[in-house]
């Protein structure tokens, strides 16, 4: 009977909302109305990149279902629920006309991520992955969800996270306990209440944070200071997963798991009733209230104006729409401009580096037999590459960011919050994708060859010096001639020794200098590919924030028409059906209300 007095109150909300065409509110409340419906208790597991919520995930479970470490970045959903046996389904949702069909794909359990990832370089629209598993922790309905970091310089992945928050019943904010709570995430927790209510924070790594103690006390009164109601998890999923493993009740009482897992089961799962009516509650009264405040703004602009006031805001929202226009030039000109000047500088300073060891690679061959130093010269090569390489992409980065902020300056001085994040370029290894280094040929000498070099030179030397000699009556093998010979053919030894250090010199010369033409060439692609990415990431921001001040002031512009052209008769039916919708909706916002104390008025 509740649950359907919610979904008649979550109807007729929506309904208000399709009236005066919001479909932001629209869609949330829709997706509220499909949690009511659903019996499982959905808890989302957010937070900021790399602060562990896969891991934590996994140690719920005591089961490895969310890829973790340093070096993995959830991309889309994921949901672990209960299932008899392992199960694992990528999902993708298809644009369609009517209502969104979602096609799922069975995949092995243990390549749920490499699944997912490949159909995401694919192009396709991937929703989530969901995993079952039989754990008993999961078995009365509980539903957790791995979500993308939020604040990731992906607007994308932030809003895959947003986009799923509403549908939750209870949210995990995992920030771990090396640090107390960012401005961002209090932020995000403040935003995140307006949806779903039911927040508690989660803050692991207590295991490698002596001070977790005052980090959870700072971050209480963070919580207090920021109007937010929420508890406070601090837990070491790493001690946890050994205590699972050992099946030691004692250590796994000191991970802090049994406390969280008491909430979730009691709070999250024990009180569904009480939390779906919270949910709704808020939900539906944050909804009446926008619909208000439109509402009422309207009312007012229905008292009578003169043509001159009509006038003034008329050509006061003209002149903002005239220097909107004028601020997309030149944030879009600073863009290209900086994005051109980024695409020669980086490749500049990359060429100039390599030169520089080109030259090394010279001097060192000049003067060493290559064969006898090759793999010193192999490790101190690849060791350069790599110095030059990471500090070329560390100067990059320092360029995007400060480019982000010239583009950001030419957009709106005043508004430096609006500044977006930018994500690290991932510094690049081309040494696998390169041809490795081939040693020089010819490094031995053999005794044969040496013996025959010798004689080919001294046989020219014995016969030349017997000839003169042999004219003062000497014969032709004599002293003279004898000693001749073995000068000149240690000569002539001497010198083909030298020409083949000469032609190993430049054979790994050549061959060197091709290998660093191969990672500069590599290197670039990647540099290329990265401030392309930045072009995009910052041209669609920005172009987003421009659209939407360009459409707030078109709407303003035929607010201001729409009145003026309206007659006085017109101007008050419309407040007598502004005033008639208010009422309604306050009588709606009540009813909301009332969720909360546990009874609810028919229609």
């Amino acid at each position: 009977m509740i649950e359907t007095a919610m979904v008649e109150l979550i109807d007729r909300a929506t309904a208000e909302c399709a009236e005066q065409q919001r479909p932001d509110l629209h869609n949330r409340l829709r997706q509220i109305r499909t949690r009511v419906l659903d019996p499982a208790q959905l808890v989302l597991v957010v937070g900021e990149p790399k602060q562990g919520k896969s891991e934590l995930i996994n140690a719920l479970v005591n089961a490895a279902v969310c890829d973790s470490g340093e070096d993995v970045t959830t991309r889309v959903p994921t949901l672990v629920r209960h299932s008899e046996h392992p199960t694992a389904q990528v999902i993708e949702q298809e644009p369609a006309s009517g209502p969104a069909a979602l096609d799922r794909f069975p995949v092995p359990v243990e390549q749920v991520r490499e699944r997912i990832d490949q159909a995401i370089s694919n192009g396709r629209p991937v929703s989530r992955g969901e995993v079952g598993i039989p754990r008993a922790v999961l078995k009365d309905g509980l539903v957790l969800m791995d979500t993308p970091g939020i604040g990731a310089t992906s607007a994308t992945l932030t809003a895959r996270t947003l986009g799923v928050v509403a549908e939750a019943d209870a949210l995990l904010i995992v920030s771990d306990a090396t640090q107390e709570l960012t401005h961002n995430e209090l932020s995000f927790l403040k935003k995140v209440t307006k949806l779903c209510p039911n927040v508690a924070v989660v803050q692991p790594k207590t295991d490698i944070t002596p001070h977790w103690r005052k980090v959870v006390e700072v971050n209480k009164r963070h919580l207090a200071g920021a109007g937010i109601n929420a508890k406070i998890f601090p837990v070491a999923s790493t001690i946890r997963m050994r205590a699972m493993h050992a099946k030691d009740t004692t250590l796994n009482t000191e991970s802090g798991f049994p406390q969280l897992v008491e909430y979730l089961r009691g709070e999250a799962l024990g009180q569904h009733d009480q939390l779906t009516r919270r949910l709704v509650a808020q939900n539906v009264a944050d909804a009446v209230d926008e619909l208000s405040e439109t509402l009422k703004a309207e009312l007012t602009g229905q008292s009578p104006r003169t043509a001159a006031e009509t006038l003034i805001e008329l050509e006061t929202a003209q002149r903002r729409s005239e220097d909107l226009r004028r601020i997309t030039g030149r944030w879009q000109k600073t863009l290209s401009d900086g994005i051109g000047e980024l695409f020669a500088d980086i490749e500049f300073d990359f060429r100039e580096r390599s030169w520089a060891i080109t030259n090394q690679i010279g001097d060192t061959l000049e003067e060493a037999d290559p064969v006898t130093v090759w793999d010193d010269f192999v490790e101190w090569l690849d060791g350069a590459l790599a110095t030059a390489i990471e500090e070329n992409f560390t100067w990059l980065d320092l360029r995007r960011e400060q480019l982000r902020d010239r583009v950001t300056d030419e957009f709106l001085r005043e508004h430096p919050s609006i500044r977006p994040r930018i994500e690290q370029i991932p510094i690049p290894d081309p040494f696998g994708q390169v041809t490795p280094l081939k040693k020089p040929s010819n490094g031995v000498y053999k005794r044969l060859d040496q013996v025959l070099t010798g004689l080919r030179g001294s046989y020219g030397g014995v016969l030349m010096f017997g000839l003169i000699t042999s004219q003062i009556g000497l014969p032709l093998l004599n002293v003279v001639s004898i000693s001749a010979g073995l000068l000149l053919g240690s000569r002539s030894l001497n010198e083909e020794t030298d020409a083949r250090l000469r032609r190993r010199q430049a054979e790994a010369k050549t061959t060197a200098q091709r290998y660093v033409e191969h990672v500069v060439f590599h290197v670039n692609k990647e540099a290329k590919d990265g401030i392309r990415a930045t072009h995009r990431a910052l041209h669609q921001h920005f172009t987003q924030l421009t659209e939407e001040a360009q459409l707030e002031i078109s709407k303003e512009i035929q607010s201001i028409k729409r009145i003026a052209e309206r007659s006085a008769v017109d101007r008050e039916d419309r407040a007598r059906e502004i005033r008639r919708k208010l009422e309604e909706l306050s009588l709606l916002r009540r009813r909301a209300g009332m969720l909360t104390a546990n009874r609810i008025t028919a229609a």
